[in-house]
């Protein structure tokens, strides 16, 4: 027998002794504690923190909900570590037995301790409980480990909004003028719920909300844009629950005295208008409203989808290769359309389109267009003018109709700024009348340069022709302000400023002047590739240094 026998530890008072310890021997040797000693060991989880809901509710507000899904958040913890199942709680409001709505099961929502455990309440649960009313509801949490349940978190609330408005009463307007404040009556539905408060869109905008009185009226106050204008109003219950939808139509009167030089839209606004089917844009006559500050809208309407009024059947296409200039052509108050065509079939001619005013497409039949023959503008050696502007009454003339200013040449005979004074009637110009003015640079490559013109109101209660010359091999860019020509003599006078050197030097770009944003100083939109428009905004003009450009940009999608 081994002597060392004696000294080995009987199996049974090993694990005996183990066993007092709390822990327990396996056959292969390893040590593990029993389960009196884990559950001595083991620490609850914490009540969970950080209780959010989406949509966003306050814990202690009872905070109003709509119609929808309630997600519910709360971040969970352990002492231990380790993976918890966690036990969301939704019960009616005051419940003193906590009788549950809804309810999770541990066993199959977990997350990792430290971490945010989310459940998501259906809408149909939420409807089935609340009953047709707004209901306030309690919800709390709480995490186990599987061995200890922690305790419950703090109880918050919210209310759901089950309820929906019927469709409100629109009041028919009173007359109306386009650019004029316009308030417009609205009334709840007869029965059901009242709306708190009403989303309305107006010609197509942006949607705007009004709040509603206790009986669920409101007034809507809106500024016409065009002619023809249209509402839609929404009611919205108490949690922002959407009923129905009212819609009305109705007419504003033009305004009674002349448009702001370039506003085709009638909101005293000017407004970009460019030629498509370049640039980036699909063939038409595209319209991107102005907002006043330089920006002009960035989703254009084609103003032209009717053609031109030349071919029988009119397309967007009609303008294609023209240059258009804004002016009142047809002396009335709404600012026209001067289409004129450089090349072509109809080289040296174009038509004049009376303006709506509200800018909607222009409508070339039924006595709204006045054809101008090809060559109509032809100077002495029959050229016709390779670029127009509107000069308003720079002649003097006074006729009520607009004079034009251009350049017209040739290689041979060479280039001249030319005027052409207008006549009484749409359409009528007299000979043009070469004008004795150097370019900017002090040559006379006139077909260097590119013309913008504009209209500023005047101190005499009329206006005067501001001109932007850009020179597009140099970048040279100048402003000359308060044209005035003799149409008798050629001779011109006017106030110049440099605007910019270098500016856009070799780029291909379509220009036009306006006081986009409304400060009295002319400013020059730009069109180029990809349908980019920059507004360049001009202050600090001077006699003797360039002025200070602001540059606003955006993208132009035309559909």
């Amino acid at each position: 027998m081994d002597s060392s026998s004696s000294h080995r530890p009987r199996p049974g008072r090993a694990v005996t002794a183990t066993a007092a310890l709390g822990l327990l021997i396996t056959a292969a040797g390893i040590v593990q504690p029993t389960a009196a000693l884990a559950a001595t060991q083991d620490t609850p989880p914490a009540a969970p923190t950080d209780l959010s809901t989406s949509p966003a509710t306050s814990c202690q507000g009872d905070t109003l909900v709509g119609d929808g899904d309630v997600t519910l958040y709360a971040k969970v913890s352990d002492p231990d570590g380790g993976t918890l199942g966690v036990d969301f709680r939704l019960s009616p409001h005051g419940s003193e037995s906590g009788d549950a709505i809804a309810e999770t099961d541990p066993a199959k929502l977990t997350a990792q301790s430290g971490s945010t455990a989310v459940y998501v309440i259906p809408k149909a649960t939420l409807e089935s409980a609340a009953g047709g009313s707004v209901t306030e509801f309690d919800w709390k949490v709480r995490a186990t480990d599987f061995h200890r349940t922690g305790a419950w978190s703090t109880i918050c609330h919210f209310s759901f909004d089950p309820t929906r408005p019927g469709t409100p009463v629109i009041a028919q307007p009173g007359a109306s003028t386009v650019g004029q404040p316009l308030s417009i009556a609205v009334t709840a539905p007869g029965g059901g719920t009242v709306p708190s408060r009403y989303q309305y869109q107006f010609n197509g905008g942006a949607p705007a909300t009004v709040t509603a009185d206790t009986t669920g009226n409101a007034t809507i106050t809106v500024t016409p844009t065009s002619r023809t204008n249209t509402l839609s109003v929404t009611g919205m219950s108490a949690g922002g629950n959407f009923g129905g939808t009212a819609t009305i139509s109705f007419n504003s009167a033009a305004p009674s005295t002349d448009q702001t030089d370039g506003d085709l839209t009638g909101d005293g606004i000017p407004d970009l208008l460019t030629v498509g089917a370049q640039n980036g844009l699909p063939p038409g006559l595209w319209l991107a409203p102005g907002t006043g500050d330089g920006h002009a809208s960035t989703s254009p309407a084609d103003i032209g989808v009717n053609g031109n009024g030349l071919n029988t059947n009119g397309s967007p296409a009609d303008f294609d290769g023209s240059a258009v200039v804004t002016g009142r052509f047809t002396g009335g108050t709404e600012q026209d359309v001067l289409v004129y065509y450089p090349g072509g079939n109809d080289a040296g001619g174009g038509v004049i389109i009376k303006g709506n005013g509200d800018g909607s497409p222009l409508n070339p039949v039924g006595g709204n267009a006045v054809s101008v023959p090809a060559g109509a503008f032809q100077d002495i050696n029959g050229d016709n003018p390779v670029q127009l502007s509107n000069a308003g009454n720079t002649s003097g003339g006074n006729t009520g109709f607009p004079d034009l200013i251009g350049v017209s040449g040739d290689s041979v005979n060479g280039y001249a700024l030319n005027l052409y004074p207008s006549s009484a009637g749409a359409g009528n110009y007299q000979f043009p009348v070469a004008l004795n003015a150097s370019t900017p640079d002090g040559t006379a490559d006139w077909n260097n340069w590119a013309l913008a013109t504009m209209q500023l109101p005047a101190a005499d209660g009329g206006s005067s022709t501001a001109m932007f010359l850009w020179k597009k091999s140099t970048g040279e860019l100048d402003l000359w302000k308060n044209l005035a020509a003799d149409p008798n003599t050629g001779h011109l006078t006017y106030t110049a400023y440099p605007v910019a050197t270098g500016w856009n030097t070799g780029a291909a770009l379509t220009l036009q002047a306006a006081d986009a944003n409304r400060d009295g100083v002319p400013d020059l939109w730009a069109v180029s590739a990809g349908g980019t428009v920059t507004a360049n905004l001009v202050t600090n003009l001077s006699s003797t240094a360039p002025a200070t450009l602001t540059r606003v940009t955006e993208t132009l999608t035309a559909n």
